[in-house]
């Protein structure tokens, strides 16, 4: 198989040590300075997706741009005829082109799948498995929150000179911590009202929004919330899903499931040997090998995140409800 990954920053990188780990070794890679760290330098390189899809022809691709950039090299690899895309969350910073981009994915047969690497998370699956067991009786409400210190995200960068501070670049705590209004679809099903209240407190020298609470209410009658910010000190990652008969809580960073049913007895599922690449490594070994994999996210699928994300940033611009079924984004 022969694969060409796009971007080589951190989520480049891991991807790369994760697909060479599995055994893939014919691979190309896209990175602007047109040079490899000494780890990779025997591989191939391109400054442009231009000139490496002029040169070769791909089985598959690895899109690890800045999300604003996702949608151009979506188009040239659309065009290229490549087969399988593999494209790093979330689709894109906007819905610009993207009506444009489904017609030419149904078009051209291509399979398009958005790195939502949470979803091969063990407590999450259990959560999963928990919810379709009824174990806690019918879903009533879902509170999820997530918040980590920007500058510790990585500590050799200037995080001020990031993706995640410059609006240019599809940045903030909404796009960038965008698997929490993911997860929530996979789990709990569709969104029919956002509300959302998002603010910049001025504390990080950034251009976008380091805080942001939305209120959600779904289609099936579920109620529930997101928090979203970057600074706390230390990962907060974590969701509580309450019931007609108990509840349930996973805890990401305690990589940690407990549940309580309406005996009042208690539960735990532990994963703490789960380390978190090995999540990147099964997303990615799925993607290449795996076309049957639910856990695999389709364009559809990553598009309701997209959109859910953008009628939040309508609601808090604006003051007011979205109705998604009304919304265009």
């Amino acid at each position: 198989m022969k694969i060409i990954l796009i971007g080589l920053g951190s989520i480049g990188k891991r991807h790369l040590r994760n697909i060479i780990e599995i055994g893939y070794t014919d691979i190309t890679i896209v990175s602007r300075s047109g040079i490899l760290p000494d780890e990779f330098a025997r591989l191939q390189v391109y400054s442009t997706l231009a000139g490496a899809l002029k040169n070769d022809s791909y089985n598959a691709a690895i899109v690890c741009v800045p999300t604003a950039q996702h949608i151009q090299s979506l188009q040239q690899l659309i065009r290229a005829k490549i087969p399988s895309i593999y494209l790093e969350k979330p689709i894109s910073h906007s819905f610009e082109s993207i009506h444009e981009i489904i017609a030419a994915v149904e078009k051209n047969g291509t399979r398009l799948i958005v790195g939502y690497d949470l979803h091969f998370d063990l407590g999450l699956q259990k959560v999963k498995s928990l919810l379709e067991e009824k174990v806690i009786g019918q879903l009533v409400s879902v509170n999820a929150q997530v918040g980590q210190f920007l500058p510790d995200w990585r500590p050799h960068e200037d995080y001020r000179n990031g993706m995640s501070a410059k609006k240019e670049t599809g940045g903030g705590v909404m796009l960038d911590l965008v698997h929490e209004f993911d997860y929530l679809y996979w789990l709990v099903g569709k969104v029919e009202t956002v509300a959302s209240f998002n603010r910049n407190t001025g504390t990080l020298d950034i251009e976008t929004e380091d805080t942001a609470e939305v209120l959600l209410k779904f289609f099936n009658g579920i109620i529930g919330t997101i928090h979203l910010d970057y600074l706390q000190q230390r990962l907060v990652r974590n969701c509580m899903f309450t019931g007609s008969e108990g509840t349930i809580l996973w805890n990401l960073a305690e990589s940690k499931v407990d549940w309580i049913d309406k005996q009042k007895v208690g539960n735990e599922f532990l994963y703490k040997n789960f380390e978190r690449n090995d999540r990147f490594v099964s997303i990615m070994k799925s993607f290449l090998e795996n076309d049957s994999d639910d856990r695999l996210t389709s364009l559809h699928d990553g598009l309701e995140s997209l959109k859910m994300i953008l009628a939040a940033k309508y609601s808090s611009e604006h003051h007011v409800f979205v109705q998604m079924d009304k919304f265009n984004p």
